[in-house]
C-alpha cells in the first residue's frame, strides 16, 4: 500500500508499505480521508514532529479486517479514530486529563496514521461514524474537540464577548463553538480575505481583516473597553501581544495556535491587567465524541470549511505546499487514498 512518510522539516515521501495485518484488539480501517490538520503543517514548516511515520491524526472509513476478541464492531462500519495514545497510568492519566499524560503520543504523529491506504489502530480507539455524517465531514472532529475543552477550561460564560485570532480550521470551529455557548459579542481577525469570507457565513458581529484595537475595544457591551474572551487560533506570535491590547482587565486569553520559537511578551501589562493567559492542548475523548454528536446533529456546519479534496500523490504540492502559503484560498484539506 501507499503512505505519505513524515521525514522530517520541508520534507514528505511517498513510499510503499506493506499492508498492516490486525492483531488481537486490532481493526484494519480503509481509509476514506484524512485531514491535514494546522499542527501537521506546523511539523512540515519546523520539524516539529518525530521522522519516518505516515502523518494523519484525523481520518475516518470502514472496517476492512478484524483481529481477534473485537466484539462491538463488525466489517464494514463506518468509522472515525480518537487518536490519542495515552498510557492510563501517569498522575495525569488517573486524574482524567489523558491530554497531559507524561507519555502522550497520537496516531498520525507517534504512529502510522492516515495518509495512506490502510490504518491499523486498537478497537478502543473507534470511534462510530453517524449515518447523518457524510465522509467528508468525518475528519474535523479534532479542532471541535480542541475548541471544546478551550471553552472549558477557559470558564467561558455565556453572555461574554469573544475575539477570535486566526481563522484557519481551529478558528472556523471556535467560532461555532462561540455560537453555540452563548457569545453575546462575536469578532473574527483574519488577514486572508477568503477564509474571512468564509467566517462571515457563520455571522460573527464583527469581522475584519487587520486589528483595528479601538473597534474590538468597544465591542464589549459590558460598557468596559476591551473584550472577555480572546481566543488565539494563529499560532503568530506577535498575535498574542495583540492579545494582551483587546483583552479587559481580568479578562482571559486562550492559546491554541501553535508555534516553534521563544516569545516576548509585555509582562507589566500582563500583570497590571491582572489578565489571564493559558494554553489549551488538544483535548479529551468526551470533547472528541461531543464534537462527533454536533456535527451530527447540524449544530456545526464544517461544510464551508472542508474546501479542497486531493488524492494521495498529491499531498506535498497541492495539501502541505498549498497550505501553508499566506495566500491560500483553503482551509480544511483533505487527502483521499
Amino acid at each position: 500500500m501507499l503512505g505519505a512518510q513524515y521525514q522530517g522539516k520541508k520534507k514528505i515521501e511517498l513510499i510503499e508499505l506493506p499492508k498492516p495485518v490486525p492483531k488481537e484488539n486490532e481493526v484494519l480501517i480503509k481509509v476514506k480521508y484524512a485531514g491535514i490538520c494546522g499542527s501537521d503543517l506546523e511539523a512540515y514548516k519546523t520539524g516539529l514532529y518525530p521522522a519516518h511515520v505516515v502523518l494523519g491524526h484525523e481520518f475516518c472509513g470502514t472496517i476492512a479486517e478484524m483481529g481477534q476478541n473485537v466484539k462491538k464492531w463488525k466489517i464494514g462500519d463506518r468509522v472515525t479514530v480518537f487518536p490519542s495514545l495515552h498510557c492510563g497510568k501517569c498522575y495525569y492519566c488517573k486524574q482524567g486529563l489523558t491530554n497531559l499524560c507524561v507519555y502522550e503520543d497520537s496516531i498520525g504523529i507517534g504512529a502510522n496514521g492516515g495518509f495512506a491506504d490502510y490504518v491499523l489502530v486498537k478497537d478502543h480507539h473507534l470511534v462510530a461514524l453517524p449515518d447523518s455524517i457524510p465522509d467528508k465531514h468525518g475528519t474535523v472532529f479534532d479542532q471541535i474537540a480542541t475548541g471544546l475543552l478551550a471553552l472549558r477550561e477557559s470558564n467561558f460564560i455565556a453572555g461574554s464577548s469573544a475575539v477570535v485570532l486566526g481563522l484557519g480550521t481551529m478558528g472556523q470551529f471556535v467560532l461555532q463553538c462561540l455560537k453555540i455557548a452563548g457569545a453575546r459579542t462575536i469578532v473574527v481577525v483574519e488577514k486572508n480575505v477568503h477564509r474571512l469570507e468564509i467566517a462571515k457565513k457563520f455571522e460573527p458581529d464583527i469581522a475584519m481583516s487587520k486589528l483595528t484595537l479601538p473597534k474590538i475595544k468597544r465591542s464589549n457591551k459590558r460598557g468596559v473597553s476591551g473584550v472577555d474572551f480572546v481566543f488565539e487560533c494563529s499560532g503568530v506570535p506577535i498575535l498574542v501581544n495583540a492579545a494582551l491590547d483587546v483583552v479587559r482587565k481580568g479578562g482571559t486569553i486562550v492559546q491554541i495556535g501553535l508555534w516553534d520559537k521563544p516569545l516576548e511578551i509585555n509582562l507589566l501589562k500582563y500583570v497590571m491587567n491582572q489578565n489571564h493567559i493559558m494554553g489549551v492542548y488538544a483535548y479529551l475523548r468526551e470533547d472528541f465524541e461531543f464534537a462527533v454528536d454536533l456535527v451530527a446533529r447540524k449544530l456545526i456546519n464544517p461544510e464551508p470549511i472542508v474546501t479542497k479534496i486531493i488524492p494521495l500523490s498529491e499531498i506535498v504540492q497541492e495539501g502541505f505546499e498549498c497550505g501553508i502559503s499566506p495566500e491560500t484560498k483553503d482551509i480544511k484539506i483533505l487527502v483521499e487514498p
